[in-house]
């Protein structure tokens, strides 16, 4: 049998992998441009809307170890089809807050609920095609699965608003419920099961082993921390920070783009920067499966993001800050895949859903603290300075990044 014929069946799996973390993506994104506008019409103050659009993330934090633990004694088809189970439960609460007496109260337990679905979700494909994944292909497959949850998102946005003002949003978020269910039932029939690697074999002499031996072995790899690490500021500068202030940006120096206003001309760039960011993913997962290093993508992409900031910094014309986007999503995507590659390398096969549970840890944790900080630092000491710190913090990653590669060559 020749190497394409044996890798055929896995990468045909791959692409239903990434259709099912897709569509979980998609219910996600379906509330965010309805929640601020009915939050308010309901008379839900924004401090509140506020934490609920970011309750799903908080609760992330708490379960993501859970979902770890999980994965890697049941496998990726039952947790995930929980998860996508989960989320429709979640949606189908905002459906309720609606028309009940207490709409907040129903909102932010959907958010919380769909915390714990959307971690067994996106924890969960990501196990499921490592899981499947020979080592030669493991950087294209894992890079098709992480842009489909990317894409998930901002599509979800676009499905949400069309029918929320062309329907109601009561149907938008049924229609998320809807989804939601038919990825569970297609997980239940695509992902692999459980498979049992066997357990480091104990010493004479010694006990067994205990889980929590495994949670302080994948903490002490440092690959892994540096992965983790690098991931959490990545998440900080452009989930967090970013994407937090752009808007802002764009009203202050007036970067309006086709005669939008601020939201829509940050939801533009918003999309420029995407766009670029999955193109860059695939195509460095497509790299990594045709040379023998994972790193050495790690060194440029970071200078891309970092020098993406700087031009934030100072950039006034749209067409100038579109370009810097570019680069910020590139580099996002250059990061991204070889780092989650690295992780299937380094970690132990039976405790890949640890592993990425907590490189999902890291990305939650990043992408929590951004928003607040970019905002306050912005209001505080202007937006160009809070670029070009975030700026010189991420090529002070550089360091740790250039010792992850030299472990990695040798």
């Amino acid at each position: 049998m020749t190497p394409a014929s044996r890798n055929r069946g896995p990468v045909s799996r791959s692409w239903s992998i990434a259709a099912i973390a897709f569509v979980g993506g998609v219910g996600g994104g379906v509330v965010f441009p309805i929640l601020p506008v009915i939050g308010m019409d309901l008379g839900i103050s924004g401090f509140m809307i506020g934490l609920i659009l970011s309750a799903n993330r908080i609760t992330r934090l708490g379960f993501n170890p859970v979902t770890g633990s999980l994965l890697d004694r049941f496998g990726a088809r039952w947790p995930v089809a929980a998860g996508l189970a989960i989320e429709a439960v979640g949606t189908l609460a905002f459906s309720v807050g609606l028309t009940a007496a207490s709409p907040a109260a129903w909102f932010l337990a959907g958010r919380v609920i769909w915390g714990v679905g959307s971690s067994l979700l996106l924890v969960g494909t990501l196990a499921a095609v490592m899981a499947i994944a020979p080592t030669d292909r493991r950087g294209g497959m894992t890079a098709r699965v992480r842009t489909a949850i990317s894409l998930g998102l901002p599509a979800g946005l676009v499905i949400g608003g069309l029918i929320a003002d062309g329907v109601s949003p009561n149907a938008a978020f049924l229609t998320a419920t809807g989804l939601s269910v038919a990825g569970a039932l297609a997980a239940l029939a695509v992902l692999p099961g459980h498979v049992r690697y066997p357990d480091p074999a104990p010493t004479r002499g010694t006990r067994p082993r205990r889980r929590s031996e495994d949670w302080r072995e994948l903490l002490h790899v440092p690959v892994l921390r540096m992965v983790w690490g690098a991931n959490a500021l990545l998440f900080f500068a452009v989930s967090g920070v970013l994407l937090a202030s752009l808007a802002l940006m764009v009203q202050q120096r007036d970067l309006y783009i086709f005669g939008l206003g601020a939201e829509g001309s940050a939801g533009l760039f918003m999309a420029v920067m995407m766009g670029a960011r999955a193109s860059a993913s695939l195509a460095a997962g497509r790299y990594l499966d045709r040379v023998a290093s994972r790193t050495g993508l790690l060194f440029p992409a970071m200078l891309l993001v970092a020098g993406g900031f700087f031009g934030l910094a100072v950039v006034a014309q749209a067409g100038t800050t579109a370009l810097v986007l570019l680069l910020v999503g590139a580099g996002s995507g250059g990061l991204t895949i070889p780092m989650l590659t690295l992780l299937g390398d380094a970690s132990p096969r039976h405790l890949h859903g640890r592993a990425l549970s907590v490189y999902q840890w890291s990305s939650d944790l990043g992408g929590a603290l951004g928003p607040a900080a970019g905002l306050e630092l912005g209001h505080v000491f202007g937006f160009g300075v809070t670029c070009a710190a975030v700026g010189l913090v991420l090529l002070g990653m550089l360091a740790p990044l250039c010792v992850l590669i030299v472990r990695n060559r040798r």
